[in-house]
């Protein structure tokens, strides 16, 4: 089965689903210090609804570390599959905020469970398990190619002290 669309940019599920998110969603981010973070609100209220999005970008080594990645969409009705919407363009924002315009490795800690039931199944990714650590915790990292998407959406607020 070909789940890619004809322009390769993003998969078919990207495809469906990212235009509904953003119908609902909105996305901002604040600069603090080397890191990028993000916060989800609804569209209608305004209200943030994420806990903590958090990125890094080490350069020298050409790694975007997810320090965290906590969308809290499923907390809301009619919201299955947006916490992989979201991540897409959290991910694609980022490169283009920081204009990585090489292949580079993205990687993260996250439970086995989580990795199992989100971060495996993500068609535009390729995650796979790297260390098995402690209280089944896993580092995990999938390779990443920048795309040509456009991320003009998400807007820069204020960093809140």
């Amino acid at each position: 089965m070909d789940d890619t669309r004809p322009d390769e940019k993003s998969s078919m599920f990207m495809a469906n689903h990212l235009p509904v998110f953003l119908t609902n969603f909105g996305i901002n981010f604040c600069i603090d210090g080397p890191q990028l973070e993000y916060f989800v609100y609804k569209k209608t209220t305004g209200q943030d609804i994420s806990c903590s999005l958090t990125i890094d970008f080490d350069k020298p080594s050409g790694q975007i570390n997810v320090m965290t990645f906590y969308p809290g969409l499923l907390l809301h009705p009619r919201t299955r599959y947006f916490s992989a919407v979201c991540f897409f363009m959290v991910l694609n924002h980022f490169a283009n905020f920081h204009h990585i315009t090489f292949d580079c490795r993205i990687c993260l800690n996250t439970k086995q469970e989580v990795f199992d039931d989100f971060y495996s199944l993500l068609k535009d990714f390729d995650f796979h398990v790297m260390l098995i650590g402690k209280d089944n915790r896993v580092e995990i990292e999938s390779c990443f190619f920048p795309l040509d998407i456009d991320t003009s959406m998400l807007i820069e607020r204020a960093l809140e002290l």
